[in-house]
């Protein structure tokens, strides 16, 4: 199936010219056939007329008392006075003509197709014959019939239509491809607007398109230059605004982080020493205190462990590199049935704070969600920094597809982080498993 433009142009461009020869080649054997109707009427009354009696008054001159008719022979006229080409005559009785004249044609030695003929024949192209009756001495009964020679009418029609079909098909196919050449120029500039479109779908908005010559597609291109202006805009907007969202996120955990340490913390570690005093004091309320020490244990861990997704101190103190090997090794701790396997790769000094704390989230995310949405028994973390910052996580969990998972950040947190980073993700199938990757510029 033809989908091009150009190509349905000029297919449609070739088929209507094709269509204007075959209604030329219609009305030419329309005419032809009209043509030996009128030749066989017109053949028919000459002929008529000059075989009726017409008296020529000779008899006074040898001392006749009468005037004695004369009849010509109408045979002695020349055929081309009385007789048209490709009509023949035939002059007798009803039943038995005596006399068969033809008119001069001169046939081509092109020979005629058996489908024309059979096209002849079939849309009656050779008329009926066309019988007149005429008054002579010796018939009573005289009928001249006129008719057309099949042969030589078919072979006119052939020689008319022919020369017609092949002129009309050469200028048919000439044609379309003029066209076809001439609006591929003219279209010329709508490949360009596509390809400006093309670049919007995949979200590419610094390009614009220039001016073009045609009016209509050089309102397009201003029109699409301000639909690209417009989009930038309001991508670089969103982007600034996620920033800033995320900024204002970290800035309220680290608040909240410090604030817990401070307050919560020391409250937890003042009642546990308090516990620990009762519970050595001899007294009856001693295994209260063993209880409450306890229970407060219970709480700093559940603290410490909150104030490490609220803001990971080992990032802030130490640096990335740190943090993730943390980061790897409470997974191992917590499920030491499953191999983690980590793999860093350049200079993760260079790395600034900023991408340093969104690649901790985006590691965290990313392993959380290998653990929760599979079944693994390998996860492996790779991170390589060299003029970009690219971060793979990879597991044999099965495949499956991506849902937000952790404490809300999900993968769709991770797709506006990389967004607003300028950076690129992607969660695909891999070998078992699934490998989500991220790739960040430096």
């Amino acid at each position: 199936m033809i989908r091009g433009l150009l190509p349905q142009l000029v297919l449609r461009m070739l088929l209507a010219g094709l269509a204007t020869v075959v209604f030329a080649a219609g009305w030419v054997l329309w005419d032809t056939a009209r043509a030996a109707r009128r030749d066989a009427e017109q053949t028919a009354q000459r002929v008529a007329v000059a075989i009726d009696a017409r008296p020529d008054f000779i008899g006074l001159a040898f001392g006749g008392v009468a005037p004695t008719p004369v009849f010509r022979d109408w045979q002695a006229f020349p055929a081309w006075t009385l007789i048209a080409p490709g009509i023949c005559v035939e002059f007798g009785g009803e039943d038995r003509p005596s006399h068969r004249r033809c008119g001069p044609y001169v046939v081509s030695d092109t020979a005629v197709p058996d489908w024309f003929v059979w096209l002849s024949q079939a849309t009656g192209l050779v008329p009926d014959p066309v019988t007149v009756p005429v008054r002579t001495r010796f018939i009573s009964d005289g009928r001249v019939t006129a008719f057309a020679d099949a042969a030589v009418i078919t072979a006119r029609a052939w020689e008319r239509a022919g020369d017609l079909m092949r002129v009309a098909i050469g200028m048919a196919v000439a044609g379309a491809i003029l066209t076809g050449l001439v609006v591929a120029r003219l279209l010329a500039p709508f490949r360009t607007i596509l390809q400006g479109i093309e670049r919007l779908q995949h979200g590419d908005f610094s390009r614009r398109q220039q001016r073009l010559h045609v009016a209509e597609f050089d309102r397009l291109s201003l029109a699409l230059n301000e639909t690209a202006a417009a989009l930038q805009d309001a991508r670089d907007a969103r982007t600034e605004l996620t920033r800033r969202l995320f900024t204002v996120q970290e800035s309220e955990r680290r608040a909240l982080a410090r604030e817990l340490h401070d307050e919560f913390g020391q409250c937890l570690t003042a009642t546990r020493a308090l516990a620990a005093a009762i519970s050595q004091s001899g007294e009856r309320t001693a295994g209260d205190g063993e209880r409450i020490a306890e229970i407060s244990g219970q709480m700093m861990d559940s603290l410490r462990a909150e104030l490490s997704r609220l803001r990971p101190p080992d990032l802030d103190e130490l640096g990335l590199s740190p943090a993730l090997n943390r980061l790897v090794a409470d997974w191992r701790n917590r499920l030491p049935s499953v191999r983690f396997v980590m793999d860093l790769k350049g200079d993760l000094d260079t790395v600034s704070d900023e991408l340093a704390l969104s690649l901790y989230r985006i590691a965290q995310e990313c392993l959380t969600n290998a653990i929760r949405h599979g079944s693994p028994a390998t996860v492996t973390l790779v991170l390589e920094v060299t003029e970009d910052i690219l971060l793979s996580v990879t597991d044999d969990g099965g495949t499956r597809a991506g849902s937000p998972a952790g404490d809300g950040f999900g993968l769709l947190g991770i797709q506006e982080r990389v967004g607003a980073l300028g950076g690129q993700f992607s969660l695909e199938p891999a070998e078992n498993g699934m490998r989500a990757v991220t790739r960040l510029p430096k």
